[in-house]
């Protein structure tokens, strides 16, 4: 009301007088009125007027208090107004700062990622929202939706209650949401399982979708069960399960809060279930005893197995202490017959010329992890350090032998058959490979790669620009000097690692 006052009588000079003792009577009917009830000094002004003076309190260029003895409202009022914008979302970009999203918007980016065109990861990211707001909307999306399959749900309930009731057995309401934002469990086509060997996945034909209740950790052959589930399932349709992770299962045992002991514990479990389980005169010992119930998993070996075995990774998220995973079928399995489990591992990389050679190393990642190498740079892209960012297949004692450089002590193996020199540059995936200039990619494979990188014996930072830049550097040199560049570059990365403690990026 103010406002308006002033609008109307600040460039007249005759009426001062008269503007000021409107404003004065205005004030007074505010602050000392009784009658006047919150709704009616509200009414007094415009929405845009409200809005205005929110977005001006939240500016913070003139204090709460004097904004209220301007307007003749009380910061009671002020605070009111603001949680009824933020509550109706009518505040604008300029008092939010958060682009507003509409629901259609919204709808578009959850269908996207049902269809499984672009992974979860990769939208969420695009979009700057977390997972949990992108299944907050998946349940706003599914909530608007119901309305229209009540009508299909009633033709269909003895489906959607059986399966709900099957669901029910081994898990709880969060979990039976979760496969709701991803599955329609009113449809004959969509298969709710307890056990892996059950019969009716070798009944049922014409299956479009898949939900396995049973933790994978408890299946005898995981591999062989995914691709007979792959085998049941048309390109794009989905397949849900779940498992135990190391971290969960440590959290969930008792003996994990008994220091010492917790370690000693755990290092034998390990061994018993790891290796043991893996090394030929003891897996079928280990697997007499266990009949392969209660196996250790980690995430980046389940959903590593899970690419193997042709599916596309498209959300996962833990409830009550289990990884539940969702996937879709894009191709056949790739039976690969001959997984590496053991401490020394031979990576596939681009050698001279483009030929691909195998690259000894200590192993540093959980088993299947090369299968997820696309879907982890998709996902995060690439740190500072040129290797993919937030890698969940690398342990903690994986990234000490990487800094130490303790995982490349093998590669000397590849130095005696010719594969390597000591120095050049790095032997890099076919994937990395694909993301560097097409400039670096041609002088690449006129040289043979090497153990110790070139940024090392430059002592530079090892950043994806400066280990590019040295690369380049060093193959120009190497061009022009092709007799002393090596020797030079190796007597300094010694140097550099012994005297000036360089380590690994």
């Amino acid at each position: 009301m103010i406002r308006k006052l002033q609008n109307q009588n600040s460039h007249n000079g005759e009426k001062t007088k008269t503007y000021r003792n409107n404003i004065d009577k205005v004030k007074q009917k505010i602050y000392h009125d009784d009658v006047v009830t919150f709704n009616e000094k509200r009414n007094l002004f415009s929405l845009e007027e409200r809005r205005e003076i929110i977005a001006e309190g939240q500016r913070g260029e003139i204090t709460l208090r004097k904004i209220c003895a301007r307007e003749g409202i009380t910061p009671v009022i002020f605070r009111q107004w603001t949680q009824d914008f933020l509550r109706f979302n009518e505040s604008d970009e300029k008092l939010s700062g958060v682009k507003k999203i509409s629901e259609d918007e919204k709808f578009k980016i959850v269908i996207e990622g049902k269809t499984g065109a672009t992974s979860i990861a990769q939208i969420c990211r695009r979009e700057n929202i977390s997972q949990d707001v992108f299944l907050e909307w998946s349940q706003e999306f599914s909530n608007a939706t119901k309305n229209k399959l009540q009508k299909f749900k009633l033709s269909s309930s003895s489906i959607y209650l059986k399966n709900k009731q099957l669901i029910s057995i081994t898990s709880d309401v969060d979990v039976f949401n979760y496969f709701e934002n991803y599955v329609d469990l009113s449809l004959e086509k969509t298969l709710v399982v307890l056990k892996s060997n059950s019969l009716r996945l070798d009944k049922i034909k014409n299956i479009e979708n898949i939900v396995s209740l049973q933790k994978i950790n408890d299946i005898r052959y995981i591999n062989k069960y995914f691709e007979k589930v792959n085998s049941k399932l048309q390109n794009g349709a989905i397949f849900i399960g779940c498992l135990e992770t190391f971290s969960s299962r440590r959290k969930r045992m008792k003996i994990s809060k008994t220091p010492v002991i917790n370690n000693l514990y755990f290092g034998i479990e390990f061994l018993f279930k790891r290796v043991f389980s893996k090394v030929s005169f003891t897996k079928k010992h280990y697997f007499n005893i266990t009949k392969g119930q209660d196996r250790l998993l980690s995430k980046a070996e389940a959903l590593g197995r899970l690419v193997s075995c042709g599916f596309s990774i498209m959300d996962y998220k833990s409830i009550d202490g289990l990884l539940y995973f969702v996937v879709k079928k894009v191709k056949e399995p790739a039976f690969d017959l001959n997984p590496s489990y053991g401490l020394l591992y031979k990576m596939p990389r681009l050698g001279k010329d483009g030929k691909t050679i195998g690259v000894y190393k200590f192993r540093t990642m959980h088993p299947y992890s090369e299968y997820l190498q696309d879907y982890i740079v998709n996902a995060n892209g690439y740190a500072n350090t040129g290797k993919p960012a937030d890698d969940f297949r690398i342990p903690a004692w994986g990234k000490f032998m990487r800094k130490f450089w303790l995982d490349e002590l093998p590669q000397l193996l590849n130095v005696l058959k010719g594969e390597l020199k000591l120095v050049g540059i790095r032997p890099v995936s076919k994937r990395y490979f694909q993301d560097i200039p097409k400039e670096m990619q041609k002088l690449r494979l006129t040289q043979k790669p090497g153990c110790v990188p070139p940024y090392v014996a430059l002592n530079r930072a090892g950043n994806v620009m400066s280990v590019l830049q040295s690369e380049k550097d060093y193959l120009e040199e190497k061009i022009k000097n092709p007799y002393t560049t090596d020797t030079k570059y190796f007597i300094n990365a010694v140097f550099n690692i012994v005297v000036k403690h360089k380590r690994s990026a």
